[in-house]
């Protein structure tokens, strides 16, 4: 068994050392493809029911993008509408949930390579919970530069 000296430069034994400083950060959690999700509250415009957005034409710019489909967790069931700044971009969910001041994130760690480097700001410690927090610059320009791969709803 390793000791706690031997441990002491692996990163998932080092949250503390990757904590950004302490300070409150207001969040909106957020439920797609049976997971929990988090975005910055100052990043989000509105939240609005999936069919009011697509079903009358109130959408501005492109279509809701699926959220869950993007990250790889399948086609969501999509009834609600997270609208970000300043209003281009939708990220189709399952569910919001609440908004919650959350004082601890984390830099992703090392294990992290891929594409979520790209999805993901950080993590945010809820209870007993590790939250991805979405990185919104790079959700925005997905929008804006690609079509959208749009969820249904069953």
């Amino acid at each position: 068994m390793a000791t706690a000296k031997e441990n002491e430069g692996n990163s998932f034994f080092n949250l503390r050392k990757q904590t950004a400083p302490a300070t409150t950060l207001p969040v909106i959690l957020f439920s797609a493809g049976g997971s929990r999700f988090a975005v910055e509250a100052s990043e989000v415009r509105e939240v609005r029911d999936y069919d009011e957005g697509t079903t009358y034409g109130k959408l501005k710019g492109p279509l809701p993008l699926d959220f869950a489909f993007q990250v790889g967790l399948g086609r969501g069931i999509l009834t609600r509408c997270v609208v970000l700044k300043p209003g281009e971009c939708w990220l189709g969910v399952s569910e919001v949930e609440r908004i919650a001041t959350l004082p601890r994130l984390v830099a992703l760690p090392r294990i992290f390579q891929g594409a979520e480097r790209h999805w993901y700001r950080g993590l945010l410690l809820l209870e007993d919970e590790v939250v991805p927090l979405v990185r919104t610059d790079y959700w925005r320009s997905l929008a804006a530069a690609e079509e959208p791969v749009l969820g249904g709803r069953e």
